[in-house]
């Protein structure tokens, strides 16, 4: 199927009108009837009426109207994906959104800085979705607390940060507030769960670190928060009897990456200062 036909046939149910349709693509009218021509050859029925200033669509236009305007929309999605690849300034960093929130928002700005020319796309997801779009090279480049656990991926630590328990009010144990659940991957999980109280029962289970915080005062809530970004923003206090836990930030790429000189020098710029 020539999609040029197709377009046409668009344009002209569009305009009820050869002669605009055939304005609107550029081209002669003997040139868009020629098309038409060819389209209903192709398809064995004829798509328009055609009377002197009335040009209607037939029942087998009217049929074909939906299924042209889904063939034209997917056919210039592939176009721009395809286009897209063969872009090598354009670069796509998958996260979850706490790490994006918290860790690796001041990370844009200095990649910007110094990597001029480049485009990058910050795309927030959850881990597994990620490793997924990752292996299927829908990704260029992931972030994240776990380290890999496919043998055709590399990684490399990147940095770390710590994590502690923080509410809204002043001075107050652990005991005496609820627990809101901020996802910061299976295996910090784990030392989750023993910190806690065994009928520590999150009110909130999020990935977003501002939708947490949003809702400390609200349900008397402590969660868990990067100390560096937690201490820069008004109103959150430490929890009295909280610990540090230190979480490792792994970046991770298919070894046969096409975009690996890129990828190292995207990796040069230090992503927590």
């Amino acid at each position: 199927m020539d999609t040029e036909l197709l377009k046409t046939f668009l344009e002209v149910s569009r305009t009820r009108h050869f002669g605009r349709a055939a304005e609107a693509l550029y081209l002669t009218q003997s040139a868009v009837s020629f098309r038409i021509r060819q389209l209903e050859n192709q398809l064995g029925v004829n798509l328009f009426t055609r009377h002197r200033n009335n040009i209607r669509l037939t029942a087998a236009g009217e049929r074909l109207l939906p299924y042209a305007e889904n063939l034209m929309n997917t056919w210039m999605a592939a176009k721009k994906e395809v286009s897209n690849t063969s872009r090598h300034n354009e670069f796509t960093i998958g996260a979850s959104a706490s790490l994006w929130e918290c860790v690796l928002s001041p990370w844009l700005p200095r990649l910007y800085k110094e990597q001029p020319g480049m485009q990058f796309e910050a795309r927030i997801a959850q881990r597994q979705s990620l490793v997924k779009q990752l292996h299927e090279r829908q990704l260029d480049l992931l972030l994240t607390t776990e380290s890999p656990k496919m043998d055709e991926m590399s990684s490399q630590v990147v940095g770390q940060f710590n994590l502690s328990l923080f509410c809204t009010a002043p001075s107050r144990p652990k005991s005496a507030l609820t627990y809101l659940r901020l996802e910061w991957g299976p295996d910090f999980q784990q030392h989750e769960a023993g910190l806690l109280i065994s009928d520590d029962i999150p009110l909130l289970t999020t990935s977003s670190a501002e939708i947490v915080t949003r809702m400390l005062p609200e349900l008397n809530g402590c969660a868990w928060l990067p100390v560096s970004w937690a201490t820069q923003r008004e109103g959150l206090n430490l929890v009295s009897d909280s610990v540090e836990v230190t979480r490792p930030l792994y970046a991770i790429w298919l070894q046969n990456c096409d975009k690996l000189n890129q990828l190292r020098e995207i990796l040069k710029t230090p992503v927590i200062l």
